[in-house]
């Protein structure tokens, strides 16, 4: 009876094992096609590293990033909803929800997800260039220059674009 019990032990270990293999291996499959901006290539590798491991907060982000790249922002924001929900302190994923809500022109959520991108990670720049970006589709001009002047003390080269769409304002 011991034998058995130790072999099932076993067996079930190595099992473990060659999953979390498998997992490693595919999500560094889409990592690659990621940092190659190769997006259609890793959004199904993703998707089934997802039916693996649904809480796979950082394959979520990635897939959300992968999304917007490919311009499916409406498909991107559940992925990105999921990855804060597991991790609420994630500013990748609020700060990437925040680009999806951006290009929805859903702007007062894109400015909350922003706030709370650069709240846990501060002068992000593409993070301060879309919250401005949104404040001036909101047509508040003062925030929009608070946004253009953190840029500009950043040297950031978004600041000049930024700077284009307040002139643009009316």
């Amino acid at each position: 009876m011991k034998q058995l019990i130790l072999i099932i032990v076993v067996v079930c270990f190595g099992t473990f094992q060659l999953q979390a293999q498998a997992d490693a291996e595919l999500y560094n499959k889409a990592l690659a096609f990621k940092k190659e901006r190769k997006c259609a290539e890793a959004i199904p590798v993703l998707l089934k590293l997802l039916e693996l491991k649904p809480d796979h907060s950082k394959a979520l982000n990635d897939i959300g990033w992968c999304y917007n790249e490919t311009a499916q922002f409406a498909k991107a924001v559940p992925h990105l909803q999921k990855a804060i929900a597991l991790d609420s302190t994630d500013a990748s994923a609020f700060g990437e929800i925040g680009y999806s809500y951006y290009s929805l022109q859903q702007y007062d959520l894109s400015v909350e997800h922003l706030n709370k991108a650069n709240q846990f990670k501060p002068k992000t720049e593409t993070t301060v260039y879309y919250l401005g970006l949104c404040y001036v589709k909101k047509n508040n001009k003062a925030e929009a220059v608070k946004k253009y002047n953190e840029l500009s003390l950043m040297n950031s080269s978004y600041a000049g674009k930024l700077l284009e769409e307040i002139k643009e304002m009316k």
